[in-house]
């Protein structure tokens, strides 16, 4: 029986090569994973390429709501100070990575998985299954600028990294943002009730249009808000009043629960 690898495939590299590799060095069938974290390129792309480039099957999951849930929020609950460089980083989406790569390891019968990430997404993996051989892809040496979607220089991995302006486009224009929390979940922008990642989504188009992340060299202006916002809300829940101007914020009002509701 031909032994199968499964591939994390995310569209940062081109995978033809990495697929007849695979299959030509381990004797193999390739089977790729890819899950849609937000990244700025279309998932359904790099699985037709996967299948395409000799791949005999290619997974493809919408984990956008888990990313924020399961991710995002941890980051900017427990260490809100270092919000802002952990959110422009690939690692901060490792544990959904290595669970969705594990979880097809299993369903596929595969004892060998693949991926073009660090040694921290082999760690996340050998933490789920520590039977499971784990290869790495050189992907600097794969790395095709048709394979990835440039946005201000950098290429967005997952929902956080988004493109910043300079300040100087919004210069003068103030944007007013009132973020309400439920048990410490962002719930509504402005007075809208939002799913998390249409949330998330829309910090950063405001943010970034207003140079959020410009003087921190860091293109996660969705977490930098949230992070301000975390910082001055002392309760669970509540609602936090945030100005933006010319590439800084400031907060205006942190509200708790309590007095939100005899307001």
């Amino acid at each position: 029986m031909t032994p199968v690898i499964v591939l994390a495939c995310d569209g940062e590299f081109d995978a033809r090569e990495a697929i007849a590799a695979l299959r030509r060095v381990h004797q193999a069938d390739v089977v790729t994973m890819t899950i849609d974290i937000g990244q700025s390129r279309d998932v359904r792309a790099t699985r037709d390429n996967a299948l395409a480039a000799g791949a005999v099957r290619a997974h493809v999951f919408d984990a956008v709501d888990d990313f924020v849930r399961d991710c995002v929020l941890p980051a900017l609950q427990s260490a809100p100070a270092a919000v802002p460089v952990i959110a422009s980083r690939a690692t901060v989406a490792y544990p959904i990575i290595a669970a969705r790569l594990v979880e097809i390891a299993h369903f596929e019968g595969s004892r060998t998985v693949a991926h073009g990430g660090g040694d921290e997404l082999s760690a996340a993996i050998r933490q789920l299954d520590a039977a499971l051989r784990v290869l790495t892809i050189d992907t600097a040496r794969l790395s095709s600028e048709r394979a990835a979607v440039r946005i201000s220089g950098v290429a967005s991995r997952h929902l956080l990294q988004r493109p910043v302006s300079d300040p100087s486009v919004a210069r003068g224009v103030v944007a007013n943002l009132e973020i309400r929390f439920e048990e410490a979940i962002p719930v509504a922008l402005n007075g809208v009730p939002l799913p998390l990642a249409e949330l998330v989504e829309s910090l950063s188009l405001i943010g970034g249009g207003h140079g959020i992340g410009h003087a921190e060299s860091a293109n996660a202006p969705g977490a930098i808000v949230l992070d301000a916002a975390y910082r001055a809300l002392d309760d669970r829940s509540g609602v936090v009043r945030l100005e933006l101007l010319d590439g800084r914020q400031r907060v205006v009002a942190a509200q708790p629960h309590a007095l939100v509701s005899r307001a």
